[in-house]
């Protein structure tokens, strides 16, 4: 795949210019990492301002549908107390529960995001498989569950953009 440049306009309403070697996109987000990045980052299209190079590359409306966020509405004691009764199914059906991995924490960390993913409705996962929705990655993530990840098409994010996606429903 060729370089992407363009222009972004953060959540906080910075302008930046990004440049990805490695990417990919769906219909609403590119996910790429560049030279000077360790791990992918994930971009909304809808904040890139101007594409400056590789604007052809885009697959714009033939892209793949993006991962749509299911919200459970059960008390967090519920939620949890099913999740721990149910068996992993490593092929989920499409429309079921969106799964999540944490990777390279501390436990106590893990343990702390694990509870709040669960609280808001998402199903923790153990390992990268082909139906993970999200990885959420730590200073002490290996490149085994990375590289999994982003073969199964999950969004790569850090544990300050899982926050926002549960407080707020989307992805920085």
């Amino acid at each position: 795949m060729s370089t992407l440049k363009f222009s972004y306009r953060d959540a906080k309403g910075d302008l930046s210019q990004r440049e990805l070697i490695q990417w990919s996109e769906n219909s609403a987000y590119i996910q790429g990492r560049s030279v000077s990045d360790t791990f992918p980052k994930t971009y909304r299209k809808d904040r890139i301002i101007e594409v400056l190079l590789g604007a052809e590359l885009l697959l714009n409306e033939a892209a793949p549908p993006s991962p749509r966020l299911q919200h459970d509405r059960k008390p967090p004691a519920l939620v949890a107390s099913e999740a721990a009764s149910q068996t992993p199914h490593p092929k989920m059906s499409p429309g079921r529960i969106n799964q999540i991995l944490f990777t390279g924490f501390a436990a106590a960390q893990r343990a702390e995001l694990e509870q709040k993913a669960v609280e808001y409705g998402l199903k923790v996962m153990s390992t990268a498989g082909k139906t993970l929705t999200f990885l959420c990655y730590g200073e002490n993530a290996g490149p085994t569950k990375v590289s999994k990840a982003l073969e199964a098409g999950a969004f790569i994010i850090n544990s300050e953009q899982f926050l926002n996606l549960i407080t707020t429903g989307e992805i920085p």
